[in-house]
């Protein structure tokens, strides 16, 4: 059975973080898969809970779109470096920087854990929006340069 590739989990998380659409990335997961990060004290288990972990992610802002710098690929491990720009769901406009790790067995993503600085998605880099609903980011905003992978549809061979 071959395993996810980096490039299928950006792919699919292309679909959540566009569409909101969580079903194909948790169907990376197998059945006894740990997913966490920094915000999440306890990993969340299961295809259901990576589910209802990417479904919480993505509700966590009103836009986001991740950019890879850095893939590395193994035969049961994959790591991304990946920077993310983003609107929070309380209207800041930031990004943050962090590295995603998998690993797998049988076909399947068996454990995945994102790591980065949670201050950076309370800290205000960016601007917020004013009445009208706009905002840029400070010239100066993390990852608000346009350098870095970008990942569409056709995936990413060179990030989240």
């Amino acid at each position: 059975m071959a395993k996810p590739t980096a490039d299928e989990f950006i792919a699919a998380l292309r679909e959540v973080e566009d569409a909101g659409k969580v079903d194909a990335l948790a169907a990376l997961y197998g059945d006894d898969a740990q997913t966490s990060n920094p915000v999440q004290p306890e990993p969340a288990t299961g295809v259901e809970g990576a589910r209802k972990f990417w479904d919480a992610y993505r509700k966590s802002f009103e836009r986001i779109h991740s950019r890879f710098h850095s893939i590395l690929e193994s035969e049961d491990k994959a790591m991304l470096e990946w920077t993310s720009d983003c609107e929070t769901a309380a209207g800041v406009l930031t990004s943050y920087d962090g590295v995603s790790v998998f690993e797998t067995r049988d076909g399947k993503i068996t454990r995945f854990t994102a790591y980065f600085d949670p201050a950076e998605l309370t800290a205000t880099r960016g601007a917020e929006k004013d009445a009208g609903g706009r905002g840029e980011p400070d010239s100066g905003a993390y990852g608000a340069t346009t350098g870095g992978v970008e990942s569409g549809a056709e995936g990413a061979s060179g990030q989240a």
